[in-house]
């Protein structure tokens, strides 16, 4: 009978454990899946135009109740409704839903956003802005600037224009403060502009545009809109 040596049977048995606990060695850990919130669209007030769904309120004829109302967006846990006056933040919502009703001032103009959020992040929607209903409180504010911001993803060149509007002030009347950041850096900073764009300008890979823009009415009243842009 052949007698195997016992420290070679060891020997081998130490060889196999070692190759079985190496085996996954090279297995590279899963990055985790981020998924943040669509841009929410804003549908009620309709911008640019006088407030038609609101309802009265009781015993007050000097405000109106106005209806918010904005689509639902993938992978959003909760939204966040801001609304302006005069440059001025008047309301901050967290929500779950997609609608809200405000009690706001007849003859002012108001502009708007919607922030939707998740654990990953956020993404904030276009600003609107809208005239409640009824006579005029003093002059009415200017509407929020629409911004037109694009890249042209040939040449990386940047192009930003707007469109002003204002109940009580001819567009030729409307001024403008402009500034633009590249990463929180200010590439543009400009004041009482009558021009409705800025020239072409060089657009970075991976950063992040903010876009101010303060429309000022002939009586010095004004309306914020700011737009945030991420180039990829």
């Amino acid at each position: 009978m052949k007698i195997i040596n016992i420290k070679t049977i060891f020997l081998f048995i130490g060889l196999g454990l070692m190759v079985s606990c190496g085996s996954g060695g090279s297995d590279s850990p899963e990055e985790p899946v981020v998924n943040l919130p669509a841009k929410p669209a804003l549908a009620l007030p309709l911008n640019g135009e006088t407030c038609s769904d609101f309802a009265v309120v009781a015993n007050n004829v000097n405000k109106a109740e106005i209806s918010f109302t904005w689509s639902a967006t993938a992978h959003a846990n909760s939204y966040i409704l801001k609304v302006n006056q005069s440059g001025t933040e008047i309301a901050s919502q967290t929500l779950t839903a997609t609608n809200y009703k405000l009690i706001l001032d007849k003859g002012k103009s108001y502009s708007w956003t919607v922030t939707a959020k998740n654990n990953d992040g956020e993404n904030t929607s276009a600003t609107h802005s809208f005239i409640t209903p009824g006579n005029p409180v003093g002059n009415y504010v200017p509407y929020a600037a629409v911004i037109n911001f694009n890249v042209n993803s040939n040449t990386s060149r940047a192009t930003l224009s707007w469109i002003g509007k204002d109940e009580d002030s001819n567009t030729n009347e409307l001024k403008y403060d402009i500034e633009i950041k590249e990463d929180n850096n200010i590439l543009v900073s400009l004041t009482n502009q009558t021009a409705t764009s800025v020239a072409d300008f060089d657009a970075k890979l991976n950063s992040i545009y903010r876009i101010k823009i303060n429309t000022i009415d002939k009586n010095g009243s004004y309306s914020s809109s700011i737009l945030s842009y991420t180039y990829q």
